[in-house]
């Protein structure tokens, strides 16, 4: 019985490892979204700590020139969440077209696995067919062989 090759194997190599690469590259791109996301948490929290800070000065009585360099800060923070928010979107339609590469390598690999399982199964019935072929050839030489020799018993 000869061995099952696939003469696309290598093919369904590359496709295999494309897929890995695509993977690979969408974890990356959902990291750094969470990455992002993260910065723009502690962005969010400096703002809200800075007002509280900015309203206990106010409430106590400080001197203006402070006052306007605590409103100069809230509005560098506001300014570094809006490149922030931008910076997500970015990111978000970064981790999307991973997705869609992921999505695209997995249906390729999928195809030529697919057409790989269809081959295996031609090969075994071939195989099959060729070994019931062999098994009745076998069968009908015996039988040949046994009417044969009953024949010459009887005609002795």
């Amino acid at each position: 019985m000869t061995q099952f090759n696939f003469r696309f194997q290598k093919i369904l190599d590359l496709k295999e490892n494309e897929k890995g690469f695509a993977q690979i590259q969408m974890a990356e791109a959902m990291k750094q979204h969470e990455v992002g996301h993260q910065q723009k948490r502690m962005i969010q929290k400096k703002i809200m700590d800075i007002e509280q800070l900015k309203n206990a000065k106010q409430q106590s009585g400080v001197n203006i020139s402070e006052l306007r360099m605590l409103e100069e800060y809230i509005y560098q923070l506001q300014d570094q969440s809006l490149s922030s928010e931008r910076e997500l979107e970015y990111l978000q339609k970064k981790v999307s077209a991973s997705q869609s590469v992921l999505q695209e390598k997995a249906k390729e690999e999928k195809t030529w696995e697919n057409l790989k399982q269809q081959k295996l199964t031609h090969f075994k019935e071939e195989n099959k067919a060729a070994e019931q072929s062999f098994f009745d050839e076998m069968a009908s030489t015996r039988f040949y062989r046994l009417a044969k020799a009953n024949n010459l018993a009887e005609g002795t």
